[in-house]
């Protein structure tokens, strides 16, 4: 699984190619394209074979699908849906701060839990995605749209309606214009990623204001200061429900793991540079802890179910 002996672009390309074809409404020019990406170097289908082989292995594991949590929070939001006729309303926030805004203060229309990915239509026929423990309130009237996060990771597909659309977050104010794109909250900041289209990005305090089209991001503090953020969010298949290794360092993958886990996933500074690449299933996180100690020279220590550590093997 370690991808040392593949040039790391070919695998970050391949990583990124995976959970393109892996998504929805591909086109017929993009699977030419990849077919052209593929055909055009050998370390390329090298490295997509080994992309490809470590999810073969997952999913001959018999774990919970994606498919099945997408479908749960489906089944949830018709009935939340059913429940208010139609018709979603956000209550005001009374208590100010970064603390109350990241609770959520219990206003929160739609939410997963921790591990959980949630797929959700808006009541323009827009499609919203939730990353493990967000949460997200809705008001929709006959003048505009608006979308809050509260805290978490969200992943829009616009609808076409004339009305305007914005995201707000404890540090500004996200505005799509006709796109694909996501946000996330976290270390104090919003963090934005555009896939399709063009968004704008205004901070709450001060005069930031960017335009972000495909391929930009983008991270805004409290200060209203932006900066820019090369390609996608941390893990970009996570709709797909899948953790992405494009020949990433383990302790930024352990990291990003730690977030679908109740407890605490610590490790050893001396493994945290060891490198990897592979899509792996997030229905299962003890699946891959298990499979990074077969392949990586780490031992994983479960002290309890929620207190693990990972450390170099001894010698």
């Amino acid at each position: 699984m370690s991808g040392m002996d593949i040039p790391e672009p070919a695998l970050e390309q391949a990583a990124r190619w995976f959970a393109l074809l892996g998504g929805d409404h591909v086109t017929e020019q993009q699977k030419r394209r990849w077919l052209q990406w593929l055909d055009a170097n050998v370390d390329h289908r090298r490295a997509w074979e080994k992309v490809e082989h470590v999810d073969q292995a997952f999913r001959a594991v018999p774990v919970k699908s994606a498919d099945s949590i997408l479908s749960a929070a489906e089944r949830r939001r018709r009935r939340f849906l059913q429940g208010l006729g139609g018709a979603l309303l956000l209550a005001p926030v009374a208590i100010p701060g970064w603390l109350a805004w990241q609770a959520g203060l219990g206003r929160s229309d739609l939410s997963t839990a921790r591990g959980e990915i949630g797929e959700f239509t808006l009541p323009d026929g827009g499609r919203l995605w939730l990353n493990t423990d967000s949460a997200v309130a809705v008001r929709f009237d006959d003048r505009q749209r608006r979308l809050r996060l509260f805290r978490g990771e969200l992943y829009l597909r616009t609808a076409h309606d004339p009305r305007p659309l914005w995201i707000d977050t404890p540090e500004g104010r996200v505005s799509p214009l006709g796109t694909a794109f996501g946000v996330r909250l976290a270390d104090r900041r919003t963090w934005v990623s555009v896939d399709q289209g063009r968004v704008r990005v205004q901070a709450r305090q001060g005069d930031a204001d960017a335009t972000l089209g495909p391929g930009e991001g983008t991270r805004l503090d409290g200060n209203g200061h932006l900066s820019p953020l090369p390609g996608a969010l941390s893990n970009p298949g996570w709709r797909q429900g899948r953790l992405l290794a494009d020949g990433r360092r383990l302790g930024d993958l352990l990291d990003e793991l730690g977030r679908y886990r109740h407890g605490w996933l610590r490790y050893d500074p001396a493994v945290a540079d060891l490198r990897l690449t592979g899509a792996f299933p997030l229905a299962d996180t003890d699946r891959i802890l298990d499979l990074l100690e077969a392949s990586l020279p780490v031992t994983v220590t479960r002290v309890t179910p929620w207190w693990v550590t990972v450390t170099p093997r001894p010698h």
